[in-house]
């Protein structure tokens, strides 16, 4: 008997009494199918077996009484024969003969008897015996006076029983194969009933075990899963054997450890990143404080210092946010803040801190826009709109076109950036999302970007179940694409109006690229 150890750690219930191993649980559930098919198996056999002994049995029998009666019925004939011979030629020989027939047919009868007849059979065997000793004792006295016809009637009456025990034992016969196939159709029907019956329940409990194997693995799949996506919010419960049981309590461990690790990994982001700026502050507000107060008094070398150390200040501190919000990007977008937003409204509020910049390097802009909306966080998809859009500022050539387009295709949102820039090598289109990777395009002139706009973008991107790419161009310039899954409907009543498309072109005014990009 399987020997299983069980826990009682929840209300009584199947899954309450738990294993100790899903190996245990894969046995039990195996047993627990198979037994039925295995008693059907067996009873099935009992059965047939019987029959076969049964019908064996009905076979030797059958043949015993039928060669018993066909040889008592030839010893009848030749005893009749070799006595009404007999009493005409008085030769000693046929009285031999007809006595060798004799002891043939007692024999016979015997072996008859042994086979245990029926009662009708034993009733004609009684009436041939009596017919054929009256005959016996009349052959001497026939043969010295010469009357036949009493010798002659009683072999008569003797044949006419032989016969009828034939055909009593043939209909015997035909009876008892009979029972025999209605035996064998009543085992047939007995067979498909259990059959029908047990296979069902069979399936369905390995159906139910089956269930109760895979349905804790594919907890615990999810579980990993969930924590390679970063998801380290949902608490992980995996109830089953208790080694996987165990797991899974493994598994919620390290979620907790991760989500704590995060926590302390963006609280030291933030308190770095705090630490970090208070001073930077300082350095760059005296900065503009010596070149403004003191820029006249100043030689030409040292205003060039103090510059140096304005600009490299403003770009340590984008440096020291970009990280942030990297930091930030890694986990997971949180599920319960997600709305449905109007995307063309966001990036029509975007465009408003670019106009300057537009107007600064004469930068016309082509958008076309749909009315879609996605899920997702504002600020999350500003950031994205922003990083994008900036790259293009920074890249495109004064004069020049960026094109913006939003549209929907099937279930997704698709926003493409594309400017008329020097381009990113094919070589370089997947390494342009990396940490800190800037590019071998560069744009002279501008300040020089943290190398974390793309990857932040990608991170944000991705936390929606989306994609960014770089699209392959024949002509010059860079073609981002932006793929989010559509949101049915929006939060808010601000949305662009879908009707038709939308076209901007902003006047020429002198503005500063205020966010940096990565090429």
């Amino acid at each position: 008997m399987l020997r299983t150890r069980w826990a009682h750690s929840r209300p009584f219930s199947f899954m309450a009494l738990r294993p100790s191993s899903i190996s245990k649980l894969v046995t039990f559930g195996f047993s627990l199918a198979i037994v039925p098919l295995v008693l059907v198996i067996v009873s099935v056999t009992i059965s047939i077996a019987h029959f076969a002994e049964q019908g064996q049995t009905s076979i030797l029998r059958a043949v015993a009484m039928s060669n018993a009666a066909n040889r008592m019925t030839n010893a009848v004939r030749s005893m009749e024969r070799y006595g009404l011979q007999y009493t005409v030629l008085q030769d000693q020989a046929l009285l031999v003969l007809y006595q060798q027939s004799y002891d043939d047919y007692k024999k016979a009868a015997a072996q008859f008897t042994a086979a245990a007849p029926a009662q009708s059979e034993r009733q004609q065997l009684r009436s041939l015996d009596t017919s054929l000793l009256r005959a016996r004792q009349l052959l001497p006295i026939v043969a010295l006076e010469g009357n036949r016809s009493a010798l002659e009637s009683d072999f008569s009456r003797a044949g006419t029983a032989a016969q009828r025990l034939q055909t009593a034992v043939n209909e015997g016969i035909s009876t008892e194969v009979g029972k025999l196939g209605t035996r064998a159709l009543a085992i047939k029907r007995m067979t498909l009933l259990e059959v029908l019956l047990v296979l069902p329940l069979s399936i369905a409990v390995a159906i139910f075990f089956i269930i109760l194997i895979t349905r804790p693995i594919r907890r615990l799949d999810q579980a990993v899963s969930g924590l390679g996506d970063g998801d380290l919010e949902t608490p992980i419960a995996v109830s089953g054997p208790r080694d996987i049981a165990t797991v899974g309590e493994r598994l919620e461990w390290l979620r907790t450890r991760l989500n704590a690790l995060e926590a302390a990994k963006l609280h030291f982001l933030r308190q770095l990143s705090h630490e970090l700026k208070t001073p930077l502050t300082a350095i760059r507000e005296g900065a503009e404080l010596l070149q403004e107060d003191l820029g006249h008094e100043l030689a030409a070398e040292q205003r060039e210092i103090v510059q140096i150390v304005r600009d490299n200040s403003l770009r340590l501190q984008r440096l020291i946010e970009d990280l942030l919000k990297f930091s930030l990007a890694e986990g997971q977008a949180g599920a319960g803040m997600a709305q449905a937003i109007p995307l063309a409204t966001v990036i029509e509020e975007l465009l408003q801190s670019y106009k300057p910049s537009l107007r600064s390097q004469s930068l016309r802009l082509d958008l076309q826009m749909d009315a879609v909306n996605v899920w997702g966080h504002r600020d999350r998809l500003r950031t994205i709109c922003d990083n994008l859009l900036s790259n293009a500022v920074k890249f495109s050539p004064p004069g020049s076109t960026i094109h913006l387009r939003l549209f929907a295709e099937g279930d997704n949102a698709i926003l493409e950036v594309e400017d008329e820039g020097p381009g990113v090598p094919i070589t370089e289109h997947e390494k342009i999302f990396d940490i800190m990777y800037q590019g071998s395009a560069s744009s002279s002139g501008k300040v020089e970007g943290s190398g974390l706009g793309l990857a932040i973008a990608k991170e944000y991107v991705l936390s929606y179940g989306g994609s960014l790419e770089l699209l392959a161009k024949e002509s010059s310039g860079a073609c981002f694409r932006v793929v989010l899954p559509l949101a049915e409907e929006p939060n808010s009543p601000d949305s662009a109006d879908g009707a038709g498309r939308l076209r901007y072109h902003p006047a020429h005014t002198g503005a500063e690229d205020h966010h940096p990009g990565t090429g």
